[in-house]
């Protein structure tokens, strides 16, 4: 797996310490791949989760904080229709645009249009 996606409750979950969060970045970064935490996840995530620890997960080498481009504001539409929610839409765009992967604690909450691109932990 070369693009692993953190969707918001991944890094709440990461922030309580799960191994099934941890685990799979460490296997990324030493297979050389990236952990891409989107942007509006993160400020979701901050809701409930402390700054300091935030600062831990995207200080990570293998991870990086991405905001959408203006020029993907279509899709994300799209995916707020049908999903109900800008974090989810964002963390299954940059997965699927990225050929990638989202690890979640929301596996339901993508429906079937994330069947192929969604990681439960």
């Amino acid at each position: 797996m070369s693009l692993l996606v953190l969707d918001t409750s991944a890094i709440v979950a990461y922030a309580a310490g799960s191994i099934h969060v941890g685990e799979p970045i460490a296997e990324v970064h030493t297979d050389g791949g990236q952990v891409v935490i989107p942007l509006v996840c993160l400020i979701e995530a901050a809701r409930t989760v402390s700054d300091d620890v935030l600062r831990v997960l995207i200080g990570h080498p293998a991870c990086s904080v991405k905001a959408p481009a203006v020029d993907v504001w279509p899709p994300l539409a799209a995916g707020i229709r049908i999903l109900g929610r800008l974090d989810l839409a964002a963390a299954l765009l940059a997965a699927t645009t990225g050929d990638g992967y989202v690890l979640t604690g929301e596996a339901e909450s993508y429906g079937d249009l994330g069947e192929e691109s969604v990681i439960p932990i």
